[in-house]
């Protein structure tokens, strides 16, 4: 098992006070109002002042104080043999439409998964593969201390090939800043928003990051397509 993400270290912060998680809040731009039992809210409506918008998030959503700094990447994790017999395994299922796993026939997957398992109960998994990008913003979790992990699989392809995962876009909604009040890409944060990270899909890169963070897809130039497995976990309770 690789420790790719120390679990440990990505859940600080309080997950029901802001003031506790060392958040400033600079000229009012928010109000946060708990719901329900106040030692233990279940819910949080948070309005932004500008705009007297009110947002309500689930709790769990806050957990895990400043979030977006959960990325991590390694490369040699995974030995090479493994990597050729898990990219054609997955190029193999994907080509029968067969993309999740249900008997064992998938072996191969639960293999990857204790290679590449940051110390997180595994939640879903799936092959993806694509050439042309929509580009969208993909699905992000509503829970603190969610984690995807992307392992790239198809060889040969280089930076300028493209297909790379970019994480925190322009592209976030109302609802995902009001999520990340506690980043610096919330209510109260700067409104210039720009790409933190970008991974071009190197063959064997594990990338992890935190479920709540929006991410795009990049097109791949040329007729390859970038096939990956995507795993969704949940961090284990201290």
């Amino acid at each position: 098992m690789t420790n790719i993400v120390d679990m440990t270290s990505v859940t600080e912060g309080d997950t029901f006070s802001l003031k506790d998680s060392g958040i400033e809040v600079n000229e009012n731009k928010f109000d946060i109002e708990s719901i329900g039992d106040p030692e233990n809210p279940s819910k949080f409506e948070i309005t932004d002042t500008k705009t007297g918008k009110v947002f309500t998030v689930n709790a769990d959503a806050l957990t895990g104080g400043d979030y977006h700094q959960v990325i991590r990447h390694t490369d040699g994790t995974i030995p090479k043999e493994d990597i050729k017999r898990y990219d054609e395994n997955a190029v193999e299922k994907f080509k029968t439409s067969e993309h999740t796993h249900s008997d064992e026939d998938w072996d191969w997957i639960r293999d990857l998964w204790e290679q590449v398992n940051p110390g997180a109960e595994l939640v879903d998994s799936y092959i993806h593969s694509y050439n042309k990008s929509t580009h969208k913003v993909n699905p992000t979790a509503k829970e603190g201390n969610t984690y995807t992990i992307i392992v790239n699989l198809t060889p040969d392809l280089q930076p300028e090939d493209g297909g790379t995962l970019d994480l925190w876009t322009p592209n976030l909604t109302d609802d995902m800043k009001a999520i990340a009040i506690n980043t610096p890409y919330g209510i109260n944060g700067d409104p210039i928003v720009n790409i933190v990270k970008s991974y071009w899909p190197r063959q064997g890169r594990v990338i992890v990051f935190d479920a709540r963070i929006p991410y795009t897809l990049r097109s791949v130039e040329g007729d390859k397509d970038n096939v990956s497995v995507v795993f969704k976990g949940k961090a284990f309770p201290n």
